[in-house]
């Protein structure tokens, strides 16, 4: 078992994590970074400070075989004790655009349930030189353009939506110490 830095000091930079990827997930679009320096094995450091920040004990994570590895589940099972789960509608779910992630596979809501969804990680390559995505909705007084480089599904995703709010997948699309949000509230186009 081969285990890794979590944050420099713990409480504090957890707090400083989680405003970050608050204020990601309340303004659309808009870049953070995240207080760690590095990441475990393959995984980015803001990967990692997302999930030393959000899953814990009673929060399954679905990791996609693209990115598992001995590294991060033993760092997982030390620093948060999350529970792996095989099911993708886990409330947490890690992937890489390798992997072409189909965010419509993450949606767990049904009606009986309408209120579950999946925080869905995806490691991209870059948060910039993308196709262009236009937002709109919850958080964003005026439209806010991005360009993440975004798998082909998911940007299929995007222009679909084939599940109505509250169903449907937070998207959460790391890079380096970097991360964008697009929460199942935000209106996306693709021009």
């Amino acid at each position: 078992m081969t285990l890794l830095a979590s944050f420099n000091h713990p409480v504090a930079d957890a707090q400083r994590a989680f405003r970050r990827i608050l204020k990601a997930m309340s303004e659309p679009g808009v870049m953070v970074s995240l207080p760690l320096a590095q990441g475990w094995g393959t995984l980015s450091p803001a990967a990692t400070a997302v999930l030393l920040t959000l899953v814990d004990q009673e929060s399954p994570l679905w990791i996609d075989p693209q990115v598992d590895n001995d590294i991060l589940r033993s760092n997982l099972r030390f620093h948060t004790g999350v529970p792996l789960s095989e099911r993708c509608d886990a409330p947490f779910a890690l992937s890489h655009a390798a992997s072409s992630p189909r965010p419509a596979d993450f949606a767990a809501g049904d009606n009986l349930a309408p209120e579950k969804s999946t925080t869905l990680i995806i490691e991209v390559p870059s948060l910039n030189g993308g196709l262009t995505l236009r937002l709109s909705g919850p958080g964003l007084r005026e439209s806010r353009a991005i360009a993440p480089q975004l798998p082909e599904s998911v940007l299929e995703y995007l222009r679909n939506r084939p599940h109505p709010f509250p169903q449907g997948v937070d998207l959460i699309f790391t890079c380096g110490e970097a991360m964008m949000a697009l929460p199942r509230t935000t209106d996306v186009e693709v021009c």
